[in-house]
């Protein structure tokens, strides 16, 4: 575990490293021939209705999660919009301070989720949830480039990142598909595994309640099926989730003076935010969001002054967004979904286990 944690740290340490010598590349090159007086021409025309456009969309895009999330989950687990708004706040907080690319954030709605009910149903809600946020962001990058074909030839410098974007994305959509739909072909290899952690008289109680647990699963996944009105409005929020997500560049664009087509947006904002997970764990990941949205509009041939000056417009207000949406309501949802009596529950429950099929599992004693 020691080996492991060094290397872990050593991989840290290597993206920081790399990140901050493209970040010092980037100031360089925009330092160079930095025209000053069209900077502050720019910053002098700023309109305060595109400020406002891009207050609106920034708030959308998490509003709009937020009720992907609740019309997912309001039935089964009795969810109310609040609820759903809170909890997905606590999860885009742990995304932001911990380190793991959004795997924490899916870690923190399922414990959220279960609170409100089993695990079996926790983990299929929270697992399908994912699937549509990967599907919908496959779909959503590839019609944008439908849309605008004539013009990607902008992004030709990113191509080989752009295809394994989508290919890695649509894999994901598909495994999560098997996972959720399809449970039981994951019998034989979990089985395979855990046969190494679990004494060989604990072996036929494990298959039988794994096989119990993934029928749960399955039924789970019957269940959301059924409800395809509320699945469809969870799909649409989601598209609306990444529309609002290019009108915060499109509008800080408008605001120092430049036009651009907002669908041209979408397939290079996407794929360079994918290079934000450098900063999780940096409030607001400052630094490789910022590199990427100056990369992102020098791409479209933006001057880097007018560049530089939308990124600061545009995150300035994502940071506001973040400290008065974001961080309060995050805060109170970790507070409340991993409190005491929470914590203890999942202990006892997480011991009983331990004690059934003869595993340690660390940090729990039996």
């Amino acid at each position: 575990m020691i080996v492991e944690g060094s290397r872990r740290s050593t991989r840290s340490r290597l993206v920081t490293l790399v990140q901050l010598v493209i970040i010092a590349a980037l100031a360089a090159y925009i330092a160079r021939d930095f025209d000053l007086e069209d900077f502050l021409r720019a910053l002098s025309l700023v309109d305060p209705g595109d400020i406002a456009a891009i207050l609106v969309f920034e708030v959308l895009y998490y509003v709009s999660h937020a009720a992907a999330f609740w019309a997912l989950c309001r039935k089964r687990f009795h969810l109310s919009f609040r609820e759903a708004l809170g909890s997905s706040m606590m999860a885009w907080l742990v995304d932001i301070l911990l380190p793991s690319a959004f795997v924490e954030g899916d870690v923190a709605r399922f414990f959220f989720l279960k609170t409100r009910s089993d695990w079996a149903s926790s983990l299929s809600y929270t697992l399908f949830f994912r699937l549509l946020i990967s599907s919908t962001l496959v779909f959503f990058i590839l019609f944008a480039s439908l849309l605008t074909l004539k013009s990607l030839a902008l992004y030709s410098s990113l191509a080989l990142v752009y295809v394994a974007v989508i290919v890695l994305g649509a894999a994901l959509s598909l495994a999560m598909g098997v996972v959720v739909f399809k449970p039981s072909v994951l019998k034989n290899p979990l089985l395979k595994l855990l046969r190494r952690a679990v004494p060989s008289r604990r072996l036929d109680k494990l298959e039988r309640d794994l096989e119990e647990f993934l029928a749960k699963v399955e039924n789970v996944a019957a269940e959301l099926r059924e409800n395809t009105a509320w699945l469809l409005a969870a799909i649409a929020a989601l598209v609306l989730q990444w529309v609002s997500g290019i009108m915060t560049p499109y509008f800080s664009l408008k605001a120092v003076g430049v036009e651009v087509d907002a669908l041209l947006i979408a397939p290079g904002y996407t794929i360079l935010t994918t290079f934000s997970l450098a900063s999780i764990g940096v409030p607001f990941m400052l630094g490789s969001v910022d590199t990427a949205l100056v990369t992102l509009y020098l791409i479209l041939g933006v001057p880097k002054e007018r560049a530089l000056l939308a990124t600061l417009i545009g995150r300035s207000i994502t940071v506001l967004v973040s400290l008065a949406l974001i961080y309060p309501l995050g805060i109170y949802y970790i507070r409340r979904t991993f409190s005491t009596d929470n914590m203890q529950e999942v202990k006892r429950e997480l011991q009983k286990i331990s004690q059934e099929y003869g595993v340690r599992i660390p940090f729990i004693g039996g």
